[in-house]
């Protein structure tokens, strides 16, 4: 039998613990009272919306899961939107002995069914329910007596006390089935962090809790605010939802406030080496950057928070870089008028389109260079934004007001403003966002991003009207080439479907088709070494036709291991690139995860993916013809 005082201190630890992931109600959401709104309001927004079988279902991860947690769902009744089950993922999950400690022991002699006591249900690999009905907690546990996940749901009552020698009636489990935890696909575009004050996100092919991430573009974003101090009522501190504090929400308890100041961040190291061939020799060019994000994330009022992330970046193999290099990634400060206007200003992370690798719609950001990398290395976007939330339609409206410093000769630079508007609604089992930017000397740019779910089947596409494009376009004019301008206004237009199946309990595979149509774009080769010495090459949107397939197979267990196969096409170019990329958190800590790929281009020498860039300077050699490309990369959340 275990000493008091080390029960005592194993209560305490979980405890502590628990200021992320807490007892019944969690974080100030209560099942059965908590409305849909509330938690819009209170945790911003979800990583993906969906509405299915009469119920709304949000999930928070990655960046976007609250405290102490990986990943949190709220399932709310889709006629009333109010809350009716919690499905929580620690990140650092309590012991067995902690739980029993904390929340009560097995039901038998010593603890009647109903007195701080559970019941014990088998569950897929060897895993075992622990239901603690009268709370309305049901606890994941695995074979390694480690908690895997929590679900809050309404207390049952307790049942009536049996006579002595007879068996007790047969209890509902209070949680089913498919609230067992599952893996999801791997390779996914991020959710836009800070694309929403209420969290009506753009829905997209996202990844649900449990998993490893395939790339880590979405991880470098700001972090959620931390747990609400118990009995606060706040489901996040930071933003007070509407049934929190009776008192004047404007007049804070500072007894009951938690630190100010947050702080962290994450170190990401890459190794990578690409083969070359010129002149009839194959080189071998390695790098090795090495990038880190350190954030600090304040929040001195309910109504108000701040952030600051700066990112330093060097690679000891480049011959280029004088040294690290130090850039601003996000610095935004967010606060609320009234708990009906929304407002964040400062450089904020931005990412629009739900399709994976194009994204027409994402009118304030530039394309992704490298959209299969591990990591998006694009920055914020400053601009200030209003959001007003609409409850009765699902939906939001935001305001948007931008200023970029553009670089326009030698020594010179020039400050274009610009503004925009995005109205965002839930729509049946998908999503609609519809966007309208308006930049100085530019034409105005139209956008529509939807998605809808149907089965197994995730459909999304995004169609975006412009009348001029993000580089110069060029006209072959006799044996040069000449700069020309845009006829009228061109639709560009992307389009997926993915398909998950489930299998032999542990096993998901997701299969997933992207097209796109770029009328901005050449179906001549000879333009390619043109643009690529001009500064205009942009990978991926170079071509008038693309198309991507994508296969997913992950295992979930504690090293959440994925395999991904990756192939895209320049359709009219006859010109490919495919990648092999295997993804794993080896050591049982899901805040270390190891990505290692291999990429190989093919296709007619001179086609996108098999040219030789030329330099503006005809002094310098050409890059020579890309032959493969293969890297390791580690990933820490510090």
């Amino acid at each position: 039998m275990m000493p008091p005082s080390f029960v005592r201190a194993l209560a305490a630890a979980v405890l502590l613990w628990s200021h992320g992931v807490s007892a019944e109600p969690w974080n100030g959401a209560e099942p059965g009272t908590t409305t849909l709104q509330q938690v819009l309001l209170s945790f911003g927004a979800p990583s993906r919306q969906v509405h299915t079988d009469g119920e709304v279902v949000l999930t928070y991860q990655r960046k976007a899961a609250p405290g102490g947690t990986r990943s949190t769902r709220f399932h709310f009744d889709a006629r009333q939107g109010v809350l009716r089950r919690i499905e929580v993922t620690p990140t650092k999950p309590p012991k067995y002995a902690g739980l029993i400690a904390l929340y009560g022991p097995a039901c038998g002699a010593e603890a009647p069914a109903g007195a701080g006591c559970h019941e014990a249900a088998a569950a897929p690999a060897r895993q075992r329910w622990l239901h603690y009905r009268a709370r309305g907690l049901s606890v994941l546990v695995d074979r390694r007596q480690q908690v895997k996940s929590m679900v809050y749901t309404e207390p049952e009552p307790a049942p009536a006390p049996t006579r002595a020698g007879e068996r007790p009636a047969a209890v509902p489990a209070v949680a089913t089935q498919r609230d067992t935890p599952v893996l999801a696909p791997a390779a996914v575009p991020p959710p836009p962090a800070e694309d929403s004050a209420t969290g009506l996100a753009t829905a997209s092919v996202v990844t649900e809790e449990g998993e490893a991430p395939a790339g880590f573009e979405g991880l470098l974003d700001a972090p959620a605010p931390t747990g609400a101090a118990p009995g606060s009522g706040a489901v996040v501190t930071g933003w007070q939802g509407p049934g929190g504090e009776a008192e004047d929400p404007w007049h804070e308890n500072h007894q009951e406030r938690q630190d100010v100041l947050a702080v962290g961040g994450i170190y990401f190291q890459r190794a990578e080496l690409t083969g070359v061939r010129s002149q009839g020799k194959t080189s071998f060019e390695p790098v090795l950057p090495a990038l880190a994000d350190i954030y600090l994330d304040a929040t001195p009022s309910k109504h108000v928070r701040g952030f600051l992330m700066g990112r330093l970046a060097y690679d000891p193999l480049s011959t280029e870089a004088n040294g690290p290099a130090a850039a601003l990634g996000q610095m935004w400060l967010k606060f609320d008028i009234a708990q009906r206007l929304f407002v964040t200003a400062g450089r904020q992370e931005i990412r629009w389109g739900s399709s994976l690798i194009w994204n027409p719609t994402d009118f304030l950001q530039a394309p992704n260079p490298d959209p299969l990398n591990t990591f998006d290395l694009r920055t914020g976007v400053d601009m200030v934004r209003l959001t007003v939330p609409w409850e009765a339609m699902a939906a939001n409206l935001s305001l948007l007001g931008t200023a970029n410093v553009e670089e326009v000769g030698t020594d010179l630079r020039r400050l274009r403003y610009g503004g925009g508007v995005r109205a965002e609604m839930a729509v049946g089992t998908g999503e609609v966002a519809a966007t309208a930017v308006f930049d100085q000397s530019r034409r105005p740019r139209y956008g529509l991003d939807a998605t809808m779910a149907l089965g197994l089947l995730d459909f999304n596409a995004e169609v975006a009207w412009v009348g001029d494009a993000n580089t110069r376009l060029w006209a072959r004019e006799g044996d040069g080439f000449v700069e020309r301008a845009l006829e009228g206004r061109k639709l560009l237009v992307s389009a997926g479907v993915s398909a998950t199946f489930n299998f032999a309990e542990l096993y998901r595979a997701v299969i997933r088709v992207e097209g796109f149509h770029n009328p901005l774009g050449y179906d001549d080769r000879a333009y390619l070494p043109w643009l690529s010495a001009q500064g205009d090459y942009r990978p991926l949107f170079y071509g008038r036709y693309y198309a991507l397939g994508q296969v997913n197979i992950g295992r979930r267990g504690m090293s959440q291991m994925s395999l991904i196969f990756t192939t895209i096409a320049n359709v009219q170019d006859a010109s490919y690139l495919s990648r092999l990329a295997f993804n794993s958190s080896p050591f049982e800590i899901r805040d270390i995860f190891v990505q290692t790929f291999v990429e190989v281009p093919y296709g007619e020498r001179g086609s996108e993916f098999r040219f030789e860039s030329v330099p503006a300077d005809p002094t310098v050699p050409g890059s020579g013809l890309g032959v493969f490309r293969a890297g390791v990369s580690l990933y820490v959340r510090l």
